[in-house]
């Protein structure tokens, strides 16, 4: 018994032992035997990171892994991959894995695959990767070449967590779908079979020439199918489809003989309440759709019948039906009433061109108003042609009884007759005479608020008269807050700019009594999710200008307001395009003077906006820009007791932060800047100076009128040398200001010997020779921040001129005024 035992044990070590070794042993030729076969007959690059073996995971079957499978195109699309999977999990006869040939699959498992599908421009596939026909070989090469490669006789495959991407360039159409659960089990060799599917997407998404149609929808089926191998043809016996949480119901057969697919498929509601049609509303929204009540019948029913190949298309016939459909939720007085539609899209055997779209009824009724819409669109590939009509009259207070607005009210009555009829080629060819449209939209009324706007937006009336050309404003008056704005003029191009990414045209008249740039530039709330809401000072003014529209408003604003600075009388040209606002020729009256602007501004994605202005200013008012202008105290100190005139004519470019303030040192330009009249009282920089003139002189320091030319480099101020007269003084004047307001000026004066002060006399008298000396020249040093420098002196010029003009006692003399203006300055 002993040996019994020893002998049992000793088996089951060398098997274990085996079972061991063999994924060692055999892997290469597995992994040989895969990229060999797929490379063989793929134009296509294929690549696996690594290949596990397992005998115990299924035994006695075998379990082969390949880990990071990677195919990608060759030649147009070699920058494409085709399919990228995280691993591929394959069950096959353990006894085929002692044969090179002849090695047959059983199960395939897919973990996370990325299937991108590409149509380039030029009709070409990039999942044609069959062997071309000069390639293929001859029949009996084929046969063997079969016999030695894998054999598939498949009784499951399973697809987790996939992902496809369908990108027809030539046809400009992207479909999408995500999240793809599948599974197929049932023996799938053999002359017939039966297989059970089960399959769910929980994104399905479409778009049409960069128009969304279908997203987030999600998809669910479980179907039984009859096979017949010989005939490749696929019957359903039994089905089941949620599309969102809609139930339907697929019946019918498609065979796959060859390289076309005949199809014959019925699909139909399994229910026809109201309230299962609503399920298509995709998930995103359902929890609009909580606490609805709804009665009325809703159906869907359709059919797929003929062939698929190439650009043949079978015949499609679907229609959506919806009677005495009625909406209301729990909370809300009223309910939407009598919702009527009748939906057809049709298309015989042949191109997708032939498909016609009808919206034949569309009806709801809101108090008694009624709202209706008829569509009708044919020859969507080749020319799109549209028919359609909207009648409805919509009082906007009723309708916040039908409909939660929680974050939102909306009030007043929208009044729209409107008709068009068309082919899209003479859209895009601006051929309006052959378009049909007609139509007119009234506002009474009309107010929206909302908790992400500081100020109500009202409009108590408004009139817009549509035609194929240009939608005409003869009437629109608009409020928010204290600002009021007319509105006249046309908008052109709408059609296009709706249909297809064209550009919104207008040229339109704005005029107002009253704007508050205060209000209007934080018109949206700036408040981030649990956190407090941002100070006013750190606001976000930068604003973006919308792409595709160019829109120029002539503007005539009888006054405005920004900070605590009063406008008047604005006139000019804004225009909104290429996503700049630019300035033509904007005047505006301000500071008691006049400002003339040009240029652009352009936003950023960081919020820092770039502008490139020219100003023209004149005749600006000193001690008005000190007491309105909150940032010119500090560049103007004591400029409040001051009086005279500032003109400027000046190019800058840089940029603005996100409150709208300029950023220094980003600042670069050239310009002119003159005054008039200038005449500082008590200034604290000139105050510095009373130990060497005269106080009386210093009280009221009076400034020549000069003209100075400057450059801007870097946000650095630097002002080219000029001359002018300070309190009567002939001064030579130079110096800069830094991006960081570091104040760095020199005035070099001439002055008259009555000017200096008691303390300077003195010194002077003691001189020999003194009254030789009538003027002396005195350098003054202004350095330091701007709202605060020092002044100092530097007296080498003077000393100079003191020696030249007393050459007897040259000595002494210099002795005598060093220690007397040391002492003076110390």
């Amino acid at each position: 018994m002993k040996k019994v035992v020893i002998i049992i044990l000793v088996i089951f070590v060398v098997l274990i032992g085996a079972l061991l070794a063999i994924p060692v042993f055999f892997k290469q030729n597995l992994l040989d035997a895969a990229k060999n076969t797929l490379n063989k007959q793929m134009q296509a690059e294929v690549e696996f990171a690594d290949l596990k073996l397992s005998l115990f995971k299924n035994f006695p079957k075998a379990t082969v892994e390949f880990r990071e499978v990677l195919i990608k195109g060759k030649e147009e699309f070699s920058a494409d991959t085709l399919l990228n999977v995280d691993f591929v999990r394959t069950k096959m006869d353990l006894a085929s894995l002692f044969r090179k040939t002849g090695m047959s699959i059983e199960e395939i498992v897919l973990s996370e695959p990325r299937i991108n599908l590409v149509v380039a421009e030029s009709g070409k596939a990039n999942w044609d990767v069959a062997p071309e026909s000069g390639e293929q070989k001859l029949p009996a090469e084929s046969e063997a070449a079969e016999a030695n490669e894998f054999q598939l006789a498949l009784e499951k495959i399973e697809i987790h967590n996939a992902q496809l991407i369908y990108n027809d360039k030539e046809a400009q159409m992207l479909v999408g779908l995500s999240g793809i659960d599948f599974d197929i089990s049932g023996q799938m060799y053999g002359n017939s079979t039966q297989l059970q599917t089960k399959g769910t997407v929980a994104d399905f998404s479409y778009q049409y020439e960069n128009v969304n149609y279908v997203s987030k929808t999600s998809l669910d089926i479980s179907a039984l199918l009859d096979v017949d191998f010989d005939k490749m043809k696929f019957t359903i016996a039994e089905s089941e489809m949620l599309v969102n949480r809609l139930p339907l119901q697929l019946d019918g057969s498609f065979e796959i003989p060859s390289d076309t697919t005949f199809l014959n498929l019925q699909l139909k509601t399994k229910e026809s309440d109201f309230q299962n049609f609503l399920a298509l509303v995709p998930p995103d929204y359902e929890e609009y759709l909580a606490d609805i009540q709804t009665t009325g019948s809703a159906t869907i029913s359709g059919e797929f019948s003929g062939f698929y190949y190439g650009e043949n298309y079978p015949k499609i016939n679907v229609e959506m039906l919806v009677a005495n459909g009625n909406l209301k939720y729990t909370d809300m007085p009223e309910e939407i009433k009598n919702i009527q539609a009748e939906v057809k899209i049709t298309k015989p055997q042949g191109d997708l061109d032939l498909t016609l779209i009808e919206i034949n009824k569309a009806h709801a009724e809101i108090r008694n108003n009624p709202v209706d819409l008829k569509l009708s669109v044919r020859n969507p590939v080749s020319d799109l042609y549209f028919d359609g009509a909207f009648i409805g009259k919509i009082n906007l207070t009723h309708l916040q009884d039908v409909l939660p607005m929680d974050s939102v009210t909306i009030s007043g009555v929208i009044d729209a007759n409107l008709f068009a009829k068309g082919k899209y080629s003479d859209v895009e060819a601006e051929a309006y005479d052959k378009i049909k449209s007609d139509g007119i939209v009234l506002l009474d009324n009309f107010v929206y608020a909302s908790h992400e706007l500081t100020q109500p937006i009202v409009v108590p009336k408004g009139k817009l008269d549509f035609s194929p050309q240009s939608v005409n404003l003869s009437e629109f008056n608009m409020k928010v807050g204290q600002s009021d704005f007319k509105l006249s003029g046309k908008i052109s191009n709408y059609l296009n700019y709706a249909l297809k990414d064209g550009t919104l045209n207008g040229n339109l008249k704005l005029y107002s009594q009253m704007i508050n740039l205060n209000e209007l530039l934080r018109l949206m709330v700036v408040q981030e999710e649990d956190v407090p809401a941002t100070k006013p000072e750190d606001a976000v003014l930068a604003f973006h200008v919308p792409e595709n529209i160019d829109i120029t408003f002539r503007s005539e604003i009888d006054s405005a307001i920004l900070d605590r600075l009063p406008i008047t009388a604005i006139k000019g040209e804004i225009r909104a395009a290429g996503e700049k606002l630019i300035l033509d020729g904007l005047s505006m009256n301000m500071l008691n003077g006049q400002l003339t602007l040009k240029g652009a501004y352009a936003n950023t994605s960081e919020n820092q906006p770039i502008f490139d202005l020219g100003f023209d200013v004149v005749g600006f008012d000193i001690p008005t820009i000190y007491n309105t202008m909150s940032g010119a105290r500090k560049l103007m100190p004591g400029a409040g007791n001051s009086q005279g005139k500032l003109s400027t004519q000046m190019g800058l470019k840089g940029r603005l932060s996100p409150q709208l303030k300029l950023i220094p040192a980003s600042a670069n330009g050239k310009g002119m800047l003159s005054t008039q009249n200038i005449e500082i009282k008590d200034s604290p920089v000139f105050n510095q100076l009373s130990g060497i003139l005269k106080k009386e002189k210093l009280a009221n320091v009076t400034i020549a009128d000069f003209t100075s030319n400057f450059t801007v480099e870097d946000g650095n101020l630097l002002l080219k040398p000029f001359r002018t007269k300070i309190i009567g003084q002939e001064t030579q004047v130079t110096g800069s200001l830094n991006a960081e307001s570091l104040l760095d000026m020199r005035l070099d004066f001439n002055i008259e010997r009555n000017l200096f002060g008691p303390d300077i006399q003195k010194i002077l008298a003691v001189i020999p020779g003194n009254e030789k000396i009538n003027i002396l020249p005195a350098g003054v040093l202004i350095k330091g921040p701007v709202d605060g420098p020092k002044v100092s002196m530097d007296l080498s010029a003077t000393q100079k001129a003191v020696t030249d003009a007393t050459k007897d006692d040259i000595k002494k003399s210099l002795d005598q005024l060093g220690k007397g203006l040391k002492k003076l300055f110390n």
